[in-house]
């Protein structure tokens, strides 16, 4: 479109909306709206394409079923506010930016969500994003790589936890699944199988960050995870409490070939 078409459109855009003002204030609201709707047609603003982009796991069609809007009907009729919300409905977008483009686009920007978690709650899975906003529960297989979080209040404090698995990388690769506990700490599972105990993340003097960076310098130094133990209970700062496995009692009993 050259520019001097497009700036006829603005015009002729502009003149209209005045227009549609002057007779709300005579006629009514209603009244206004009907008339700015017929006098937009006449001038050539109807709905003649609409773009959608930006969408990859949400079908197109259940954004058309959503949208219930045709073309030829008149583009200043269109609530693109609406629109909006009604697209932001669906299970994976997240944000979505509409355009009104005279004399007829409507142009849908959708920037989805993306999957961060699963989050396990009474016994039933749900994929989460880094928000904690529930996406789906179908077809989860696909998503089986991703760390497990569990508990009623997991999803508003996972933030805070994976800032904290962070500081130390490579022993957070080998966290599977973290669970939610009272609402005040957590437990971590390990690829092995085994349960290490966190403190409460708000304790002033050791809480879940310290104990993090604790358990990290000890498994470097003397390879805790490789132990033969089913749990390892660091919620006291001055003592590690550690529960051995059955295989692991049998070498301290000095029967390493019992069965």
């Amino acid at each position: 479109m050259t520019t001097v078409l497009r700036n006829h459109w603005i015009a002729t855009s502009a003149f209209v909306t005045v227009l549609a003002l002057a007779v709300a204030a005579l006629f009514g609201q209603a009244f206004a709206a009907t008339w700015m709707q017929e006098t937009s047609r006449q001038a050539g603003f109807v709905l003649s394409n609409l773009s959608i982009e930006g969408n990859v796991r949400t079908r197109q069609a259940d954004i058309l079923a959503t949208l219930d809007i045709d073309t030829g009907m008149p583009l200043m009729a269109v609530d693109l506010q609406a629109l909006q919300h009604r697209v932001e409905a669906l299970p994976w977008v997240r944000l979505v930016t509409v355009t009104r483009i005279l004399p007829g686009d409507i142009n849908l920007h959708i920037e989805e969500r993306k999957p961060f978690a699963l989050w396990q709650r009474a016994g039933q899975l749900r994929l989460i994003d880094e928000e904690g906003v529930v996406i789906t529960q179908r077809g989860l297989t696909a998503f089986s790589g991703l760390p497990m979080i569990v508990g009623d209040g997991a999803p508003h404090e996972m933030g805070k936890l994976f800032q904290m698995l962070s500081a130390a990388p490579d022993l957070a690769q080998r966290v599977k699944t973290a669970v939610r506990v009272g609402d005040r700490r957590w437990d971590l599972l390990f690829d092995n199988g085994i349960r290490v105990k966190l403190p409460e993340d708000l304790d002033p003097v050791y809480g879940s960050d310290k104990a993090w960076s604790r358990l990290d310098r000890l498994e470097k130094q003397h390879r805790l995870l490789a132990r033969e133990v089913s749990v390892i209970d660091m919620r006291i700062p001055d003592r590690l409490i550690m529960r051995v496995t059955p295989a692991g009692r049998r070498m301290m009993d000095g029967k390493e070939w019992a069965t």
